[in-house]
């Protein structure tokens, strides 16, 4: 199956080699024929000199374009069009083209490659999705805050929705057919009423595709990846509090802007001894938000009799949030995602189930 890896980035000097490096060169061989589409979004910080540098050391497997509009979309959706002209030029149909979501930030494990396309060659139709973790560095750099972490999901990780209702896909660890990806209509962007740019698009392409489809995702935990974890070292308190999820800028001007700079090692000893109670409770309502209240907007939206539409708090919930038709979130998938994170400031008692 001929294999694209698209690769959005933008001022990531420090990464962006090894992430190249780190899908070309897995044991195994099997990325002897993947190319590698790299899509700056206007880099200054001498980004483009590595991809110069990589380029060379790896001739005819990395292309690198340029889309000078901003944002998450415009240069993953230049990607993958960059990949289909490709396609065409060699005659290889749609079907036979396997797109891989990458990130430059993130080092991806020896055998990515391989285990997406064994996936993709069983699973047609499908939304692939690997696994995350954490750099072993951060793991051992720092354990306290892994901890707090830990402490906080492992109360709440049993109300999630099953796991093929699940509805949020992770951009950096992903990966579909080409001609799924047109069947789904493409990455697209939304914005908010206020004019703010909706992200998660690979959430809201697949939410578009279930609603339409019943497209499935199947987990492809073989797939691993390591995420740099500088976002948590830079703001630790927000990075906590949002699950890393890219919140809207109106909601994060207004709740976090407020917040002080804090040492990640030091607001994890805080979150452990019980004084960061906001943050905590901001960790478990987007957990609960994205991974049970959202499928159960999508599963009623479609009509479905899933035993999770019947527990009493997301009976509850989904009293809280308009009742909208699935066309209507099928046009407007970001419409479900506002409508899950809504409930965090709107309607906080939607959180005060018991945990099990």
């Amino acid at each position: 199956m001929l294999t694209f890896a698209v690769m959005p980035c933008l001022d990531e000097v420090d990464y962006v080699g090894e992430a190249v490096r780190s899908l070309l060169e897995p044991t195994g061989g099997d990325s002897s024929d993947l190319m590698v589409i790299v899509v700056d979004n206007g880099s200054t910080d001498g980004t483009l000199d590595v991809l110069a540098d990589v380029t060379h050391r790896y001739p005819g497997r990395i292309m690198v374009e340029a889309e000078h509009r901003r944002g998450y979309v415009p240069p993953r959706r230049r990607g993958v069009a960059v990949a289909a002209r490709i396609a065409s030029e060699m005659s290889v149909p749609d079907c036979d083209v396997l797109i891989l979501q990458s990130d430059a930030d993130t080092t991806y494990r020896s055998g990515y490659v391989g285990a997406m396309r064994g996936a993709a060659a069983s699973a047609p139709g499908a939304i692939l999705e690997g696994s995350i973790g954490r750099p072993p560095t951060f793991e051992a750099e720092h354990p306290t805050y892994v901890e707090a972490e830990r402490t906080v999901d492992s109360a709440v990780e049993s109300l999630e929705a099953a796991d093929e209702d699940d509805v949020v896909v992770d951009d950096k660890v992903c990966a579909y057919r080409l001609s799924d990806y047109i069947s789904w209509g493409g990455l697209f962007e939304e914005w908010s009423d206020v004019g703010d740019p909706i992200h998660a698009e690979t959430t809201r392409m697949f939410i578009r595709a279930r609603l339409r489809g019943g497209t499935p995702k199947v987990r492809v935990n073989r797939a691993g990846a390591f995420p740099s974890r500088r976002r948590v070292l830079e703001n630790p308190r927000y990075h906590f509090a949002t699950l890393g999820f890219p919140r809207e800028r109106a909601w994060a001007d207004r709740v976090a802007s407020g917040w002080s700079a804090s040492d990640v090692d030091a607001f994890a000893r805080m979150v452990l001894a019980g004084h960061e109670r906001q943050a905590v409770a901001l960790r478990v309502h987007h957990l609960l938000a994205l991974f049970r209240f959202l499928p159960a907007i999508i599963l009623a939206a479609m009509g479905s009799n899933s035993a999770l539409l019947a527990e009493p708090d997301v009976a509850a919930a989904l009293e809280l949030v308009p009742r909208r038709k699935r066309d209507e979130l099928a046009e407007r998938p970001a419409l479900a995602i506002l409508d899950a994170l809504g409930l965090i400031d709107e309607h906080p008692e939607a959180f005060q189930m018991e945990m099990r």
